[in-house]
């Protein structure tokens, strides 16, 4: 199937930061008017619409219609969002756009039905604490599932893990984290995961590596948070990674490079002598840039940039970014090993216009086509510079350990999940304190 006809493109894939911060927002609306009483949610927050609920969460974009604060677990009415959505969000381009997530809970962005407090009195989460857990559990995925993982029998290759990703996003899109446990959700999503890639992983080996990761899920959680995953993304498993497309990009750039129009989007560092080296590409040569690429690309997927960008474009921007780093680490260092003299700087924008070149490619496609994939690049290669800032949802980097505890400690006195666990234990302590 090609992208631009999957569900990935057409409904995962939101306009803008603050498109995506609003359906966190409404998540959060909806958990605090059932935690408040206000939605009479039960304890799992398992609560399931009938058609007509599911129309009345789609077309009240702001969230105060009774029958959306009466349901709560899952997305179904999200895939018709997409489609109903404010023209100002349809329109708009930019997607860098950093409108920050609403922190205080007495905003009147929440509505009059929301409270600051819980059935027990707790003060509830709001959205921005939940996108800082949901960050940050998302960074822990590499390390259940894929080439990274700590329990070798569930090491896959890098595509599993992205999957797992953006399953696990795409989830916490409508739904809350005091509503269903972000670990037993992060195992689901690795289990899902290694089904849709077609490597599978047994359902043990998973409670295996969470243990690994000192975050133990029971196999029993893993099976039941799954079926809420699988109906929380409305049953749209079709995901696209970016890898792919860096090899694909990697392998052309090899091709078209050597002709004589790539040829002049080329230039080597100049030797020891200052002079100025010209010679084809050959053999390895754009090793060292693939290499960073996929080094990028581990924490593009486990950012928010994967629910805003095409991987086409996620791609091609992490392999710019990746051949600046590239050439200007082995120029300064100067300690490369003879390494920079088979490190080329690429014009990649340069490669983009000339590859499709309308004369001369059989795809035909219009120069303000090409001049609006210029842009889109160069803004997000700037967006995933920043993520080692910790921006943009990326947990891999400038991790607030202080204000996640703060955060979690709140998070138990709040949320729906677990409860039954913990009354169904204490009644079987009672017994076995009768039987002696």
């Amino acid at each position: 199937m090609r992208y631009e006809e999957s569900t990935q493109a057409n409904k995962w894939q939101l306009s803008s930061q603050l498109e995506l911060n609003s359906l966190r927002e409404r998540a959060n609306r909806r958990a605090r008017d059932a935690l408040s009483g206000g939605g009479g949610g039960s304890g799992s927050g398992d609560v399931q619409m009938d058609d007509a609920t599911k129309e009345g969460a789609a077309a009240d974009g702001d969230g105060n219609s009774q029958d959306e604060s009466k349901s709560l677990c899952h997305v179904y009415g999200f895939s018709k969002t997409r489609g109903n959505r404010p023209k100002e969000l349809a329109a708009d381009d930019d997607y860098s756009a950093q409108q920050p997530l609403l922190q205080n809970e007495s905003d009147p962005n929440y509505g009059p039905t929301n409270t600051s407090k819980s059935r027990g009195n707790h003060p509830l989460l709001t959205p921005a604490d939940e996108a800082a857990l949901i960050s940050f559990y998302c960074s822990k995925i590499p390390l259940l599932i894929g080439p990274n993982a700590l329990l070798s029998r569930c090491r896959r290759d890098a595509k599993a893990a992205a999957t797992a990703c953006l399953l696990f996003r795409r989830f916490y899109l409508s739904n809350s984290v005091m509503m269903h446990d972000p670990k037993s959700m992060l195992a689901a999503a690795a289990f899902l995961a290694s089904k849709v890639e077609d490597c599978m992983i047994l359902v043990g080996y998973l409670e295996q590596g969470t243990k690994e990761m000192d975050a133990p899920v029971p196999l029993n959680e893993v099976l039941d948070a799954e079926i809420n995953l699988i109906e929380g993304i409305d049953f749209e498993l079709l995901v696209f990674s970016p890898y792919k497309t860096v090899l694909s990009y990697t392998e052309d750039l090899r091709t078209f490079l050597k002709t004589d129009r790539g040829m002049k989007l080329i230039s080597f560092p100049p030797d020891q002598d200052g002079v100025e080296v010209r010679r084809q590409l050959v053999g390895e040569d754009l090793r060292p840039i693939l290499d960073a690429a996929m080094k990028i690309c581990e924490d593009v997927v486990v950012s928010d940039l994967p629910l805003l960008f095409a991987p086409g474009e996620i791609g091609l921007a992490a392999l710019m970014v990746a051949n600046e780093y590239v050439s200007t680490t082995f120029s300064v260092d100067g300690n490369d090993n003879g390494e920079s003299s088979r490190c080329p700087r690429i014009d990649i924008m340069g490669y983009v216009r000339s590859r499709f070149h309308t004369n001369e490619s059989e795809v035909k496609v219009d120069a303000a086509a090409i001049d609006a994939v210029t842009r889109r690049v160069s803004k997000l290669g700037q967006l995933i510079r920043e993520l080692k800032e910790g921006k943009h949802g990326c947990g891999n980097y400038e991790l607030d350990l202080e204000t996640l505890k703060g955060i979690n400690k709140k998070l138990k006195k709040c949320r729906a999940w677990g409860l039954s666990d913990k009354k169904s234990g204490t009644k079987k302590k009672k017994r076995k304190l009768d039987s002696t």
